[in-house]
């Protein structure tokens, strides 16, 4: 009878924690990337937290139960609206690396992405997440409770439960407020003791041997931004996007089977700027990266950014550091084509060099990565795309900005090659983007997510070119445009053609080598052909194929 007088006074309380502590896990019913059991182990691990702090707050008046309820609402709050928010948009629940990146996000992605993503329904959905425990909290009456002293082991047990459920690894993981900040936690711990490492191995020696007669004078390594080869006419998208590069084609290797080691630019780019990869991600700190190999090997090096990566502390950011110049275009807050002037400065140095261009490309929001000019691409004109279903006005509008994005860098990366072949005579060219770009190609979504990862996201442009003084010096080279190659592998095909050697280089990762050997690629955790598969079956099941 106490009982059912207790929890009906208190009724108010039990839906509150039940709305603070359950609704999440309970919404990854509708999430479609988490597996029954691990919804339903979630579920059972928040409703016991649910019971431990209701009998803990029964200890409580009602002053500090608001107090105390109202510091979980704060715990909780973030997260609750960060995964909430992203179930609404993507129907998917944030996983740890996604969490990551998300934390590395600077100021100016953030706000493109909210007015990007965040449609009205969205919006009020947050709003209404956030405001209806505030509203519970200041409805809570005064009412009786238990004093410690006269129930002690009853608190006693209460007390040691909630630590139980915090320090329980395998358990504390099922909450997931407690998980955002374990994750927050364990990447700023990380994060610090990689600096710190990767400024260490700066002091320890390394020996780096250049071969003269087969060094560039400039090696020049653009570095793209969320381009799928897929919308690129130079690789048979039906759309014109790349004319300038698909006139310069017998100039061109054209790399048709390359993926990226990830779908988001954060880990792309710790990978491909060091020997880190799926089975060896200590390397990151254990040995050298892209720019300390090549101040080793006595070429003067350069980067030349239009990406934010030192308003927020980005785990790549000492990696890019090592550059001996570094020049940060990304506050202009303007199209890729700022930096040609800065570039063509850099190529006119007569010193060999390593110039690394890492562009905005065709980074969410699509619009906002070309000139006016550039605005060509229309659903309703004749060379309007068929889908595997119907678009929506809004989706078609976003293909046209992504396609006018690709466009636009067409141009850019056409420009680029001017540029070499006019400043500089022994030359070399790479470009790639750090990853792919799902935009409405077989289902209803663009962007490019782990949780909802398809081969869209992972496939990439690879192109190389090379002036005809390099050519004629390097016949030892190998070009083969159907070489599977990931681009985790950068720093040994960058160190072959650069003339670069040192302990561990390994010539059957190089994608220019004799001794090139097909490796299984990774992209995160999955096997690369696992999710071309999934991304097949999909798409067959959707137009009806067996």
């Amino acid at each position: 009878m106490q009982i059912k007088t207790i929890l009906k006074e208190r009724k108010l309380q039990l839906f509150f924690l039940g709305y603070v502590l359950l609704l999440v896990p309970a919404l990854g019913l509708i999430a479609q990337n988490v597996p029954p059991s691990a919804i339903m182990s979630g579920i059972a691990v928040s409703f016991g937290l649910l019971i431990v702090i209701f009998m803990l707050s029964s200890f409580m008046t009602t002053r500090y139960i608001r107090f105390f309820y109202s510091f979980l609402l704060t715990l909780s709050l973030i997260p609750g609206a960060v995964f909430t928010g992203y179930l609404l948009f993507a129907n998917v629940m944030l996983s740890e690396g996604s969490i990551t990146t998300l934390l590395e996000t600077n100021a100016e992605e953030s706000k493109e992405f909210i007015f990007n993503y965040l449609s009205p329904w969205v919006t009020v959905g947050i709003a209404m997440y956030i405001l209806c425990p505030v509203v519970m909290i200041f409805k809570m009456k005064h009412m009786a409770f238990h004093r410690v002293k006269e129930h002690k082991h009853l608190f006693t047990a209460s007390v040691l439960l909630l630590l139980l459920f915090l320090a329980i690894e395998p358990v504390a993981q099922r909450i997931y407020f407690v998980d955002f900040y374990r994750i927050l936690a364990d990447y700023k711990v990380r994060s610090v003791l990689e600096e710190r490492a990767i400024r260490k191995r700066q002091q320890q020696p390394f020996e780096v041997t250049l071969t003269e007669s087969q060094a560039p004078q400039t090696l020049l390594v653009v570095i793209g931004e969320s381009l799928s080869r897929s919308h690129m006419s130079l690789y048979g998208y039906e759309r014109n996007t790349s004319p300038l590069l698909t006139a310069r084609r017998a100039n061109l290797k054209v790399y048709r089977d390359v993926v990226s080691p990830q779908v988001h630019t954060i880990p792309v780019m710790r990978s491909a700027l060091s020997f880190a990869d799926h089975a060896h991600p200590e390397y990151l700190t254990q040995r050298p990266s892209l720019f300390e190999l090549f101040n080793r090997a006595g070429y003067e090096t350069h980067l030349i950014s239009n990406q934010p990566f030192d308003d927020v502390s980005s785990s790549y950011e000492p990696l890019l550091r090592q550059a001996g110049h570094i020049v940060d275009l990304s506050k202009t807050n303007k199209p890729d084509g700022v930096i040609l002037d800065v570039l063509e400065q850099a190529l006119k140095e007569n010193r060999r060099k390593l110039v690394v261009v890492h562009l905005m490309g065709s980074h969410t929001a699509y619009k906002f990565r070309y000139p006016s000019s550039f605005n060509r691409f229309d659903r309703n004109e004749p060379d309007g795309l068929a889908s595997l279903f119907p678009l929506k006005t809004s989706a078609q509008t976003t293909v046209d900005q992504y396609d006018n994005s690709v466009l636009y860098n067409d141009w850019l990366i056409a420009s680029i090659l001017d540029m070499l072949d006019r400043q500089c005579k022994s030359s070399v060219m790479v470009y790639f983007s750090d990853h792919g770009e799902e935009v409405y190609d077989f289902r209803d979504f663009a962007g490019h997510a782990n949780e909802k990862i398809s081969s869209y996201m992972c496939e990439v442009p690879f192109i190389v070119w090379m002036s005809d003084d390099y050519l004629k010096k390097r016949t030892d080279l190998v070009f083969r445009e159907d070489r599977p190659y990931s681009t985790c592998d950068l720093l040994y095909s960058l160190s072959n053609m650069a003339g670069v050697s040192y302990e561990g280089y390994d010539g059957t990762r190089s994608l220019f080598s004799p001794q090139f050997a097909v490796r299984e690629r990774f992209v995160g955790t999955l096997p690369y052909e696992s999710i071309v598969k999934s991304t097949r079956e999909y798409t067959n099941k959707r137009i009806g194929n067996p």
